[in-house]
């Protein structure tokens, strides 16, 4: 029948090997305490005045080691383990959210009470949903007439939303004002070639529709399908602004983005509209965590060590200082 001990966070295995320490114990009381051979002398008065040297005064020290030295053998045979959690490899997702920066970002028109950037909603709305992934790592990349990894995926929440708050549209009219959702999809699949998460996510928003050719939108969808990566992705705002009001957009290429990789279209129009598409899309992309795992951890290591370390000292300590007669 097997028994076990627990000391706080060590158990021993084997416990009955402790009874060594009180054995050893009764060992050095009957050596103490049993007599000894004599040596004649002419008068022990002889010897009444001489005062004890310092050997003498810690005659004992060698057998109090060796009681120690037993002690601490006993523990490391009686086997104590510490059981560890096992470093779970995260289950979760890689995301990479992609993010449109070119000039129509700037439209005000994701709030009926107030103006409200489009850039601005986008931000805020990414990083509560980055925030919310606590599991996850999370990628950004930012594009316009190109593609830019801004951050590459991490659990690092704070290094994240840095990165998200530092982004913003670029010059309106310059040579980077463009939208190429082709090139920023490439990009996130590109990020997420090497993941090996349980599953890969691309979350791809922008305002307006592809206008640059160098990657075809549906050609990037395809690589994503390849790779086994699901893209998301959201058509943002009223669409484009006029003097007689605002022109929707036609966002077919987003949507047979989402269609060919297993995704999901959304065409939020305000800010609260684009809070409640990325709380679906967390919901959509939830895993189950796996229960906890433990290995048992051997930790003989120190009181075996100690244990030979004090019989050493005991008997260099009986050789070199303490020699005596029987």
């Amino acid at each position: 029948m097997s028994a076990t001990l627990q000391f706080g966070e060590v158990t021993l295995l084997d416990p009955w090997f402790l009874l060594l320490a009180p054995l050893a114990l009764l060992a050095a009381w009957w050596r103490w305490w049993r007599p000894r051979a004599a040596l004649p002398t002419a008068a022990v008065a002889l010897f009444a005045g001489l005062r004890p040297t310092l050997r003498q005064r810690f005659v004992w020290l060698p057998q109090v080691v060796r009681i120690a030295s037993v002690v601490c053998l006993a523990v490391a045979m009686a086997r104590p383990v510490q059981r560890e959690v096992v470093p779970l490899r995260e289950q979760g997702v890689d995301i990479v959210l992609v993010v449109d920066t070119s000039s129509s970002m700037k439209s005000e028109d994701m709030d009926e009470r107030e103006r409200l950037r489009r850039m601005d909603a986008a931000r805020a709305r990414a990083e509560e949903f980055a925030r919310a992934r606590v599991h996850d790592r999370v990628a950004l990349v930012a594009f316009a007439r190109f593609a830019e990894l801004r951050c590459p995926p991490t659990l690092d929440q704070e290094a994240l939303t840095a990165f998200l708050r530092a982004l913003d549209i670029v010059p309106e009219g310059s040579e980077l004002d463009a939208t190429a959702i082709g090139a920023g999809l490439g990009k996130a699949v590109q990020v997420l070639q090497k993941s090996t998460a349980k599953a890969r996510v691309v979350v791809l928003l922008t305002d307006g529709m592809n206008n640059v050719e160098d990657i075809a939108p549906l050609d990037a969808a395809k690589l994503a399908k390849d790779q086994g990566v699901r893209v998301h992705t959201i058509g943002l705002g009223h669409g484009v602004a006029t003097p007689f009001g605002y022109q929707p957009l036609d966002f077919t290429e987003l949507r047979e983005i989402a269609a060919t990789t297993g995704g999901a279209f959304f065409e939020p129009r305000t800010d609260a509209d684009l809070a409640a598409v990325y709380a679906e899309i967390d919901a959509l992309e939830k895993t189950e965590l796996e229960d906890p795992r433990y290995r048992t951890v051997d930790r003989f290591e120190w009181p075996l060590a100690a244990g030979l370390a004090l019989l050493l000292l005991a008997l260099l300590a009986d050789v070199l200082l303490f020699r005596r007669t029987p």
